[in-house]
């Protein structure tokens, strides 16, 4: 009996260990976001002396402390990140939080490690078509990512973001037909084969394209999220999108629309919302209340489970 209630105890201890190792992993992405850097440091600091986690947890870490202003404690975790295979070699070059760190003489050896790193990760990637997807990416997502700035300038309704959105509507033609050609070619071609940024671009442009388009390729990404090979949360934004699209409720509730006459912004109606939550958790997708917030939208449906 006393061997039992051990086990019992061990279990419990585990389960309870698991679940302060995610609380306080959560916490410290809430400070970070809060700009609260130190206390966001100590919170990862404190989970990872709880458990052992993956690359991406260190190297949060590393970036709290980094803008906290710890360069010591800043490469300490950013090393661990690389020993665990940390490979994105473009992003910690390219990474603000970690600006203080680069004229530390300990910054050159990281680098080497994420390079081995990124190399050993991509030694099977069909490289040319990684690196045509890759800039496909970036013709993509240019001009998306300046069109605030160019509203902000010009004003909504002006001849300016008229031709503004005619741009971006012409690239995503182009874009369309190349990834089209890429399909039909290799297929949904998964993580495994070209990377994250790369695979992700499939997704981007089918989600940009006519509707007949996106539901003649949906099935290839069902396909390949259940190969582990694309992000089921791809998958989730495009159900919804082709729902919305056909006048039918959404899934996931990731489709927001602008009311025409209030300009007010709102979620797309949703089938059985107060289960929402539970289906977002399935595929990757945190909870929609934190979701809406940025459009200024606040979620009241109350949540449940089945």
């Amino acid at each position: 009996m006393r061997f039992f209630l051990a086990i019992a105890f061990i279990t419990m201890s585990w389960a309870l260990q698991a679940q302060d190792f995610n609380a306080l992993i959560q916490e410290g992405g809430e400070l970070y976001k809060q700009e609260q850097y130190l206390e966001s440091a100590e919170k990862y600091s404190a989970a990872l002396e709880l458990e052992e986690g993956n690359s991406g947890q260190y190297y949060n870490a590393a970036c709290s402390w980094a803008l906290a202003g710890n360069a010591d404690k800043a490469l300490e975790y950013l090393q661990l990140s690389a020993d665990k295979g940390w490979h994105n070699l473009k992003h910690i070059q390219s990474d603000k939080d970690l600006q203080s760190l680069r004229e530390n003489e300990a910054w050159a050896s990281v680098l080497d490690k994420v390079q081995a790193n990124k190399d050993e990760y991509e030694k099977d990637f069909n490289k040319p078509l990684k690196a045509q997807l890759e800039q496909i990416y970036v013709r993509d997502q240019t001009l998306r990512q300046l069109y605030r700035d160019a509203e902000e300038k010009f004003g909504r309704e002006s001849d300016e973001m008229k031709y503004f959105w005619e741009l971006v509507s012409e690239q995503d033609r182009r874009n369309e037909e190349e990834v089209m050609a890429i399909i039909d070619e290799h297929g949904w071609v998964g993580r495994s084969e070209v990377g994250g940024q790369a695979n992700m671009t499939l997704w981007l442009v089918i989600q940009h394209a006519p509707l007949p388009t996106q539901e003649k390729y949906l099935p290839l990404l069902e396909a390949s999220v259940k190969q582990g090979e694309s992000s089921g949360s791809h998958l989730a934004l495009l159900e919804d999108r082709i729902l919305m699209r056909n006048d039918q409720p959404q899934t996931y509730g990731s489709q927001i629309r602008t009311d025409p006459e209030t300009g007010a912004q709102y979620v797309y109606e949703v089938r059985e919302p107060e289960y929402v939550n539970q289906r977002r958790a399935a595929v990757g997708l945190g909870p929609i209340e934190d979701y809406v917030k940025r459009w200024g939208i606040e979620w009241t449906v109350e949540q449940k489970e089945k």
